[in-house]
């Protein structure tokens, strides 16, 4: 994928990388939520845990990252 960061991919982007295996795919959602239903492959990484986890769960701070929540937190 060649992107900037903040970019916005669209449903086909997203299965496309996801089968290619050229992005980190990242719930921000609460723990509760995650295991109620999410994406498969998705990391869950709440938005309140990102400061403190983000370095453990994301090493390589220059590989592709998309971020997906189910509304405003």
């Amino acid at each position: 994928m060649d992107r900037t960061k903040n970019d916005v991919i669209d449903r086909d982007e997203l299965i496309g990388a996801l089968r290619a295996r050229a992005i980190t795919l990242v719930d921000v959602l609460s723990p509760e939520s995650f295991a109620a239903r999410h994406i498969p492959t998705a990391i869950n990484l709440p938005v309140a845990d990102i400061p403190r986890r983000a370095p453990e769960l994301l090493p390589d701070r220059d590989a592709p990252i998309v971020v997906y929540c189910g509304g405003p937190t």
